[in-house]
Formats: structure tokens, C-alpha cells, sequence
């Protein structure tokens, strides 16, 4: 993925670091900085793929989700399900304020985040993942529990590779 609205350097826009912050009590949230510099001027917010977070797109990255979606959900009618869904709590055309902050609309913030206020910002490669602070717990204690196994697949996959 390029960097939107001409930013300079010929790397790839990744998404990498994690925040904690607050939702206020309109239900906004500031992005941080770094994250700003790479979603561009408008961005799309969505639920993730397992609905237990709100993703925010780089609009190009968002077109890329959006056309692979629709090839499975032509594939599958059950896929359809899933993308009636998906789109329902989608929002395209997003910006952020002169502050820094995005609105999350408050459909996708309660089916999503709940009524939780502290949120976890977290960097997820070619999309930033809004996660409510309890659910960030939840995957870092599952990552954890996890590990072990994580680095036994990593260990076999690298033999593999080589």
C-alpha cells in the first residue's frame, strides 16, 4: 500500500504501536498522531473480521478489503450474511477533527465497544484496530496462553522456509 496523500518514501504504510486512551463523552476518539500521518485526510471505520473490535482503513486499503469481500460473498451465500453485517457498521468518507479526533458513529460503538469508554489503539499492519480495554486484555492473555505454540508453528514454518 502507498502512502496517502503523497507522503514521502517508497515504504509501505504499516500500522505498528499501541495506545490507551479514552473515548470522551460524545463518543470521540483521537487518533494518535503517527496514525493520522497515515490514514490521509479521509479513512474508513469498520468492524474487524471477528466483530470484537473497529478497524480504521486507509481508504485504499478499505477498496482492497472491499473487493476481496465481495468476490467471497459471490462465492457463498452465507458469506452474504456475514457482509450485510459488515457493511451495516461500516462508514466510509471518515475524517478526524481539527483535534485529532474521529466520532466513532454510535451504532458501531455499541455493538462493538459496548459501553466501555477506555480503549486500546493498537497498530494492526495495513489498518489501526480499536479495541475496547477489556477485550485487549483478553487478547494479551490469549496471546500468552498461547505462545508457546505460536513459536513451535513460527519454528516449523522457518525449517520449511529454508
Amino acid at each position: 500500500m502507498d502512502r496517502p496523500n503523497g507522503a514521502s518514501g517508497s515504504r509501505p504504510v504499516r500500522f505498528i504501536g499501541s495506545y490507551l486512551h479514552s473515548l470522551d463523552s460524545k463518543g470521540r476518539l483521537v487518533i494518535p498522531q503517527n496514525f493520522r500521518d497515515k490514514l490521509g485526510e479521509e479513512f474508513c471505520l469498520a468492524p474487524s473480521s471477528d466483530f470484537r473490535s473497529i478497524a480504521i482503513y486507509p481508504t485504499e486499503m478499505w477498496e482492497r478489503r472491499n473487493e476481496a469481500y465481495e468476490k467471497l460473498g459471490r462465492l457463498n451465500s452465507r458469506v452474504e450474511k456475514y457482509l450485510e453485517q459488515f457493511y451495516a457498521l461500516s462508514y466510509d468518507e471518515q475524517s478526524c477533527d481539527n483535534q485529532g479526533r474521529v466520532l466513532l458513529p454510535s451504532n458501531i460503538r455499541q455493538k462493538i465497544l459496548g459501553e466501555e469508554r477506555d480503549v486500546e489503539i493498537t497498530g494492526a499492519n495495513d489498518h489501526i484496530r480499536v479495541a475496547s480495554a477489556t477485550v485487549g486484555r483478553d487478547d494479551w492473555d490469549n496471546f500468552n496462553g498461547d505462545l508457546p505454540n505460536l513459536l513451535d508453528l513460527i519454528a516449523s514454518l522457518e525449517r520449511t522456509e529454508s
